[in-house]
């Protein structure tokens, strides 16, 4: 028997003869693909009842095989039922391979396939292809990065400030992800910070270096899930103090015939200055420059030479500059203004 069909080329009844050799083949397997969606909660206990490939098919309770050839080892079919249970694996959302990296409002699917085998007409498999909707429960805490969570904030912030808290995290869904947060502070950080974090009053690092307070990520869940830490603000200091003498006048009595380098006067200052009586001379006479010692032999040495002890009166510098050594351990240099001078000549 021939086919022949006006108006046709050879090359398009080829076309026509393989499209129809598709489809027989596509009967015969009796492929069935994204007819079957599933739903269930995660984690739930093993042999849970996911739904009866037999029932939602139409197919007869016997005379079939079904085996599972896509889901394992989360799932596994009854042979001869075809019904599809949860395993002793649990079906956890936040691991499937194709759930870590969802995007917002995207839902989770773990895919399966079965095959279907009549046994009575001897046919060729049958592949049914589906989807179980994985959905989510809250089965995750709030996390934050750190139990010590540290934020600086400096002393001459002005009120109303806002400085960024590091975010917990909540590997479940929105509805069961971090919701809320919650800030508990003492008596003296009650008045001076707010959620998020806001500065709701004036910070004097001199006053209080530090403040501790304990921040509470909770999330959407029901029952809800929540987490807490310590939420440590560390005040920074700004130059808002002047330096201070403790009394405006200083006295001192030294005797006429008393020799270079005799203490006169010892102050607590850590400080190396130079002072003149005429400013005026001070700019025609460098000599008249005067140094004061600290009174701590080490605080403050020439370069060349350590300090034999407290002194004031005119120092001439064996090198162009010498060394002290300031309250906070660092090394500074200055410039003498009696070697500058002799550099000049």
């Amino acid at each position: 028997m021939s086919l022949f069909v006006a108006g046709k080329s050879s090359d398009d009844l080829m076309e026509v003869h393989c499209r129809l050799v598709l489809c027989g083949l596509l009967l015969l397997r009796g492929a069935v693909r994204g007819s079957i969606l599933y739903r269930v909660s995660e984690e739930q206990p093993p042999n849970t009842l996911i739904g009866s490939l037999a029932a939602d098919q139409g197919l007869p309770d016997s005379g079939h095989l079904y085996k599972l050839e896509v889901g394992a080892p989360y799932l596994r079919v009854d042979g001869k039922t075809g019904d599809i249970f949860t395993t002793e694996i649990p079906i956890d959302r936040e691991t499937l391979k194709d759930c870590r990296t969802l995007l917002k409002g995207k839902l989770c699917y773990l895919e399966f396939e079965v095959s279907v085998t009549d046994l009575i007409q001897n046919q060729s498999p049958r592949l049914i292809e589906g989807r179980i909707e994985v959905q989510d429960i809250n089965d995750n805490t709030p996390q934050f990065p750190s139990s010590v969570l540290t934020i600086s904030v400096p002393e001459n912030t002005m009120m109303g400030a806002l400085f960024s808290i590091p975010l917990a995290t909540d590997r479940d869904s929105d509805r069961n992800g971090v919701a809320d947060y919650a800030l508990t502070a003492g008596l003296d950080a009650a008045t001076l910070f707010g959620l998020q974090l806001i500065v709701l009053g004036n910070l004097d690092r001199e006053m209080k270096d530090s403040y501790d307070l304990t921040i509470k990520a909770v999330d959407g869940g029901n029952p809800q899930r929540y987490s807490s830490a310590l939420l440590r603000v560390v005040v920074t200091d700004a130059n808002d103090n002047s330096p201070k003498f403790e009394k405006s006048t200083y006295e001192a009595e030294v005797s006429e015939n008393s020799p270079m380098g005799h203490s006169v006067l010892q102050n607590p200052h850590r400080r190396v200055t130079f002072s003149t009586a005429n400013p005026v001379q001070d700019m025609q006479d460098a000599s008249q420059h005067t140094y004061y010692d600290s009174g701590l032999e080490e605080s403050e040495t020439p370069s060349s030479k350590s300090s034999s002890g407290p002194r004031i009166g005119p120092l001439t510098l064996p090198e162009d500059h010498y060394e002290r050594t300031t309250p906070d351990g660092s090394i500074g240099e200055t410039e003498h203004p009696e070697n500058e001078k002799k550099k000049k000549i």
